[in-house]
C-alpha cells in the first residue's frame, strides 16, 4: 500500500515537472510566433488608441465633456505602447546577433523573448478590452449655454451709479434676513435693470447651487415661466440654495401659481426681480433697490467703451460725440444702441446724427418713449442691410413679449417680395437668419436659446412701433396686436398711407362693412381672432394691393366672391378656419407663392389650384374633409419646393397623386399622410429630399410645418403588410426615426421587419402595439427563407448584433411586452443607446440582464414609468446566461447615465437584484415616485459620487447617505400616500372596465 502511495506521488511530481519543462521549452519553440502575435496586439492597441484620440478631438471641438476615465486610458495606452515598442526593438536587435553567440546563447535569447512576449500580451489584451467602449463614445453631450452662462462680466468700477446699485443688490442677496428673501430692482426702461441682474448672478453664483432666469413680461405665461425655472424649483424642494431671477415684472405675480417655493419654510430660495414700477416691488413684498440713469460723466465713460477710446484723440469728433452721448439721457440701452450705430462712422455722419437727436420727438407720445424714438431710430437708420430693416419692422407687428417664430418672418418676407434675386425658400430662411443675427448684434433683437425664435425688448418694440407708425418712406405700419379689441372700425380715409396693418391676437367680432381706402397696403395680419366675422366685399375691394394676408385661426365664414380681386396676393394663410370649404376662387391669385390651408374644412383641392404655377409652398394637413385632389393639379405646380399634404380621407387617386409628387423636380421638403401602405407606389424614394415626414395610417398627424428638416417615418396602420414594407425598404432606409403605432399584427421588430432596414435605425418609437411581446425573437428566424435568401446569408445574419445603431428607444403602452428580447444576449448590442423610455408596459417584469447592461456605455437618460408588473430593472440573468461576461469585470460602470426616472411602479422591489458593484459616475438626477414596494436600490455596492438628492425630497449628505438610504427614507415617509394613490387608481380602473362592459 505504501509503495503504491509513493509510486503515485512520484508519478504526480514527475508529471508536474514534465509539464513545467514542456511549458518552458514552448517559450523557445514558439518564440517567433509569440513575438509576431505580440506585434499584432500592439498594432491593434495603437489603432484603437488612434480612434479614441480622434473621438476626443471631435468631442473637444464640440465642447462636450469627456467621460470619466477616457484620458487616463489614453495615457496608459501610450505607456503600454511605449513599453511594447521598446521590447520589440530590443528583440529585433537581439535577432541580428543571437546566432553569433552560439547555440546555448541562441536558446537563452529565444527563451527570454518568447516568455516575455507571452507575459506582456495579457496586459495589451486587457487594455484593449477596457478601451472597446471608448471607441464609439468618449464624451457626454453638454448642452449649449444659456443667457446666464454666456454673460460676460461688466467693468463697473468707474460707473459709480451702477456699481453702487450692484453692491446694494449683492448685500441684500447675501443677507439671510427673511425681509430680504425677495429683492426688487426698479427703474425706467433702458436703465440697465436686466444687465445688473445678470451681473449679480455672475458675481454671487458661487453662493448658490444654481441660478435660474426667466422673463415675465406684460402678458404672463405661467407655463413658459414654470418651464424655465422648473428644474430650479425642484432643487429648492430638495433643500439646495437657489437664486431665481424674474425679469421684466409688470404687475404682482403669485409665486404659488408659478410653483416657486418661497417663504419661511423655504429660506434657501432667493428671488431677484426687475420691474419698471416701484409699486410692483412693494406689492411683491420685495426689498426695493432703485437704479437711476447715469450722470453725464459716467454716461460718457460707458459711451467711450462702445465707440472706442480713439474718440478722445480727435478734438472735433469728441465734441460732437459728447453731445450725442448727452442726448442719450444716461440710459445704458440707448448709449449702447447709438454708440454701435455710429462706431467707425465719419465726422459728417456724427454731425447728422446729432442734428436728428436734437430734433423734437413726436409730441403725441409719452416723453420717455418720445426720447427713445429718436435715439433708437438712429440705430435702425444706420442699418446697411435692407433685409434686416424689413425683419425689424415685421417683428414690431407681433404682440409684446412674443417669441417670434423665424418661419413667420420668412413667409411674410417672401410674400412681400422684398428679397431680391430670391433663389428658394431655403435661401429666404438663410437671409432671415442673417438679418436676425445683424439685429441681435446691434442690440435691436434679443438672443434666445431656441435659434428658431427671436424676441424684441419691450422698450425697443415701443420705439419700433413709432418708427413703423411714422414710416420711413417705404413702410408705415398700424400695429394693434394683442390689445383685446372687440371691434375694428376705422374711418374710411385715415389709413390710406399705411403699408401694413396688424390686428393679430384680439377678440374682434366687428369689421367694416364699408370700403376703406388702402391703396398702399402690402401686409394685413389678422390671425388669432376666433370671433372674426366674414370679410365684407367692401373691405376686400379696399385692399386690392395686399400681398400678404394672414387670416389663420379666425373661423372665418366661406370666402366672399370679392376675394377674386386680391390678384396680387403672394402669401395667404387660412390655417385653422374650419368653416372654409371651397377654395376654387383662389385660382384667381396666380402670383401666390405660399398657400397654407392646414386644419381647414376644405373638401377638395380643385382644378383651379393648378393655375397657381408660382407656388413655392403648399400646406394642407389636418384637413379632415379633404376627399379629393383633382388629377394633374400637383403636376402643374412645377415650382413647388415644399409640400405638406394629408391624403388620409381621400377616396381614390392617392397613388396617382403621389406619382405626381415624385415628378416635382424642385421639391425639397415633403410631409405626406396616407391611409395604407398600398397607397405608396413601388419605387417611392425620398432620399433626394432634404427632409421629410411620411405617415402611413392614423388620424392624428404627427408632423407640422414647424420642422421638416428631420427624416421621419410614422407607421400607424392596424396591419404592417410585409409585401408593402419590402417595397418601401428605400423609404425606411432613408429615415433617421421610425414610429410604429397601434400595429396589430406585429409580434416583434426583428427579425420580423429585418429586411426592411429596421436594424439600421437610430430612433425607434413603439406605441400601443398590443401584440408585441418582445423586440427581438430569433425563434422565428426561419422566416428569412420566405424571402428566398441563400442559406449562407441566413446563417450569417443570425450572428449579427441587433440594435447596434440604435440611439433612442421609446416603448409606450405595449400591454403584452414580456421581455425586450428572446435570443442569446450576445446577439444584443446597445452600446450606442442614449435614451430609453418604457411607459405603461404592464407585463414587463425585468429590463436588462447585467451582461447587457455592462454595454450601456452611452446611456444618458433612463425612464421607466407605470409598468405594473416590473420587479427589477437590471438582473443577474438566468441559468442559461453565460457567466463569462458577468465575471469578466469586477463591476459595472454606467459612465454616461445622468438621469434615472422611476415612476408609478407598484411592484418594483429594487433597481438591481445582484450583489456586484455598480458605479454611476455621471448620475446627478434620480426621481423615485410612487414605488411602494421598493425597499432598496440593490443589495450590492452602488457608487453615486455626484448624486446629492433623490426626488422628491431626500438629501444625500455624508458618507452613510447612500442611494439605498434614500430609497428606504422614501418608503418610510411616503408609504401611506402611495397606498392611497394606488387604491384610487385601482378603483378608477375597475370603474372604467365596468363602463366598458356596459357599453
Amino acid at each position: 500500500m505504501a509503495e503504491a502511495i509513493v509510486s503515485s506521488t512520484v508519478g504526480k511530481v514527475a508529471d508536474l515537472l514534465f509539464g513545467k519543462v514542456i511549458k518552458e521549452i514552448n517559450h523557445i519553440r514558439n518564440c517567433t510566433e509569440n513575438v509576431e502575435k505580440f506585434k499584432t496586439e500592439v498594432e491593434m492597441l495603437k489603432v484603437m488608441r488612434g480612434k479614441v484620440q480622434q473621438q476626443i478631438e471631435i468631442a473637444n471641438s464640440k465642447g462636450d465633456n469627456l467621460i470619466t476615465g477616457v484620458e487616463d486610458w489614453v495615457e496608459k495606452a501610450d505607456t503600454e505602447i511605449s513599453k511594447a515598442e521598446a521590447f520589440l526593438n530590443e528583440e529585433a536587435n537581439a535577432k541580428k546577433t543571437c546566432f553569433k553567440i552560439g547555440l546555448c546563447g541562441n536558446w537563452h535569447t529565444l527563451y527570454h523573448y518568447g516568455k516575455t512576449a507571452t507575459k506582456m500580451s495579457p496586459y495589451l489584451l486587457q487594455h484593449q478590452e477596457v478601451g472597446k467602449g471608448y471607441e464609439t463614445c468618449v464624451s457626454v453631450y453638454t448642452p449649449a449655454p444659456g443667457p446666464l452662462e454666456v454673460y460676460q462680466n461688466k467693468n463697473l468700477d468707474d460707473i459709480a451709479t451702477q456699481n453702487s446699485a450692484l453692491g446694494d443688490i449683492i448685500t441684500a442677496i447675501e443677507d439671510e434676513d427673511k425681509s430680504k428673501q425677495i429683492i426688487g430692482i426698479y427703474g425706467i426702461g433702458g436703465v440697465g435693470k436686466t444687465t445688473l441682474a445678470m451681473e449679480v448672478s455672475a458675481r454671487v453664483k458661487h453662493v448658490f447651487a444654481a441660478v435660474a432666469f426667466t422673463t415675465v413680461s406684460q402678458t404672463v405665461s405661467v407655463e413658459k415661466i414654470k418651464n424655465d425655472i422648473g428644474d430650479a424649483t425642484k432643487r429648492i424642494m430638495k433643500g439646495e440654495k437657489i437664486l431665481i431671477i424674474l425679469d421684466d415684472v409688470w404687475e404682482k405675480v403669485e409665486l404659488e401659481k408659478l410653483c416657486i417655493p418661497c417663504g419661511i419654510n423655504h429660506m434657501n430660495c432667493k428671488i431677484l426681480l426687475t420691474s419698471r414700477s416701484e409699486y410692483v416691488c412693494e406689492k411683491m413684498n420685495a426689498h426695493k433697490i432703485c437704479v437711476n440713469a447715469l450722470p453725464e460723466k459716467e454716461a460718457w465713460i460707458l459711451f467711450k467703451r462702445v465707440v472706442g477710446e480713439e474718440v478722445e484723440r480727435e478734438t472735433d469728433l469728441k465734441q460732437v460725440a459728447m453731445k450725442v452721448a448727452e442726448e442719450c439721457g444716461g440710459l445704458p440701452l440707448f448709449l449702447n444702441a447709438v454708440g454701435n450705430a455710429l462706431k467707425n462712422k465719419s465726422i459728417e455722419d456724427w454731425d447728422k446724427a446729432l442734428t436728428r437727436l436734437q430734433e423734437h420727438a413726436p409730441t403725441r407720445v409719452d416723453p420717455e418713449i418720445g426720447k427713445a424714438f429718436t435715439r433708437l431710430k438712429l440705430s435702425y437708420d444706420f442699418l446697411d442691410n435692407n433685409e434686416a430693416r424689413l425683419c425689424f419692422l415685421l417683428c414690431s407687428m407681433f404682440e409684446e413679449d412674443k417669441e417670434i417664430w423665424l418661419e413667420d418672418l420668412v413667409q411674410y418676407a417672401v410674400g412681400l417680395a422684398k428679397f431680391h434675386g430670391l433663389k428658394s425658400m431655403d435661401d429666404a430662411r438663410q437671409r432671415v437668419e442673417d438679418a436676425v443675427k445683424i439685429l441681435t448684434s446691434s442690440g435691436l433683437l434679443l438672443k434666445l436659446d431656441d435659434k428658431e425664435y427671436t424676441k424684441m425688448h419691450d422698450v425697443v418694440r415701443d420705439v419700433a412701433l413709432l418708427i413703423a407708425s411714422e414710416g420711413d418712406g417705404k413702410s408705415k405700419f398700424l400695429v394693434e396686436a394683442g390689445k383685446g379689441f372687440t371691434e375694428w372700425l376705422p374711418r374710411k380715409n385715415e389709413l390710406e398711407s399705411y403699408t401694413g396693418i396688424s390686428l393679430m391676437k384680439n377678440n374682434i367680432s366687428k369689421l367694416p362693412n364699408y370700403e376703406l381706402h388702402l391703396p398702399h397696403l402690402d401686409i394685413f395680419l389678422i390671425s388669432v381672432n376666433d370671433k372674426l366675422p366674414m370679410f365684407s366685399d367692401e373691405l376686400i375691394r379696399g385692399m386690392k394691393e395686399v400681398r400678404v394676408l394672414d387670416m389663420s385661426w379666425c373661423e372665418v365664414q366661406p370666402l366672399p366672391q370679392s376675394f377674386k380681386f386680391l390678384t396680387k396676393l403672394r402669401m395667404l394663410d387660412l390655417q385653422g378656419n374650419k368653416s372654409l370649404h371651397d377654395i376654387s376662387i383662389l385660382g384667381e391669385m396666380q402670383d401666390l407663392e405660399i398657400l397654407i390651408l392646414n386644419f381647414t374644412g376644405i373638401k377638395e383641392i380643385p382644378q383651379e389650384i393648378g393655375l397657381l404655377v408660382n407656388l413655392r409652398r403648399l400646406e394642407a394637413i389636418g384637413c379632415e374633409n379633404l376627399y379629393h385632389v383633382a388629377p394633374g393639379v400637383i403636376s402643374k405646380l412645377w415650382r413647388l419646393e415644399e409640400l405638406l399634404i394629408g391624403f388620409m380621407w381621400m377616396l381614390e387617386g392617392i397613388c396617382e397623386r403621389i406619382v405626381e409628387i415624385m415628378n416635382l423636380s424642385n421639391l425639397t421638403y415633403l410631409a405626406l399622410h396616407v391611409p395604407r401602405f398600398g397607397m405608396i407606389p413601388e419605387g417611392f424614394n425620398p432620399q433626394k429630399l432634404k427632409g421629410f415626414v411620411i405617415q402611413i395610417g392614423g388620424y392624428f398627424e404627427y408632423y407640422s410645418a414647424a420642422n421638416l428638416k428631420r427624416r421621419h417615418l410614422v407607421i400607424q396602420t392596424d396591419y404592417a403588410e410585409s409585401s408593402f414594407l419590402k417595397w418601401n425598404k428605400q423609404l425606411i432606409e432613408a429615415c433617421d426615426t421610425t414610429d410604429l403605432d397601434s400595429i396589430q399584427n406585429l409580434n416583434n421588430i426583428l427579425p420580423q421587419l429585418y429586411h426592411e432596414g429596421f436594424n439600421e435605425l437610430e430612433h425607434i418609437n413603439l406605441y400601443k402595439c398590443r401584440y408585441v411581446s418582445c423586440l427581438i425573437d430569433t425563434a422565428n428566424w426561419d422566416q428569412l427563407h420566405t424571402f428566398n435568401l441563400p442559406k449562407h446569408i441566413v446563417e450569417g445574419k443570425i450572428k449579427e448584433m441587433f440594435l447596434g445603431k440604435l440611439k433612442h428607444l421609446r416603448l409606450v403602452r405595449l400591454q403584452n411586452l414580456v421581455v425586450l428580447w428572446k435570443c442569446p444576449d450576445e446577439y444584443i448590442s446597445l452600446s450606442n443607446l442614449v435614451t430609453l423610455e418604457i411607459i405603461e408596459c404592464d407585463e414587463l417584469v425585468k429590463v436588462f440582464p447585467v451582461s447587457v447592461a455592462q454595454g450601456l456605455v452611452n446611456l444618458q437618460n433612463l425612464t421607466v414609468a407605470m409598468c405594473g408588473s416590473l420587479e427589477e430593472v437590471i438582473w443577474d440573468g438566468d441559468e442559461e446566461t453565460s457567466k463569462s461576461e458577468t465575471e469578466h469585470s469586477e463591476y459595472t460602470v454606467f459612465r454616461s447615465l445622468a438621469k434615472i426616472n422611476l415612476y408609478e411602479l407598484e411592484r418594483l422591489e429594487r433597481f438591481y437584484s445582484g450583489h456586484s458593484t455598480i458605479k454611476y459616475p455621471s448620475l446627478v438626477d434620480a426621481d423615485i415616485e410612487y414605488c411602494p414596494s421598493m425597499k432598496m436600490w440593490g443589495p450590492g455596492i452602488h457608487e453615486t459620487p455626484k448624486l446629492k438628492f433623490v426626488y422628491p425630497y431626500v438629501q444625500l449628505d455624508g458618507p452613510d447617505a447612500t442611494i439605498n438610504y434614500a430609497v428606504n427614507k422614501l418608503l418610510e415617509t411616503e408609504k401611506h400616500r402611495w397606498e392611497l394613490r394606488f387604491a384610487k387608481r385601482v378603483l378608477r380602473q375597475h370603474r372604467r372596465k365596468q363602463k366598458m362592459k356596459i357599453q
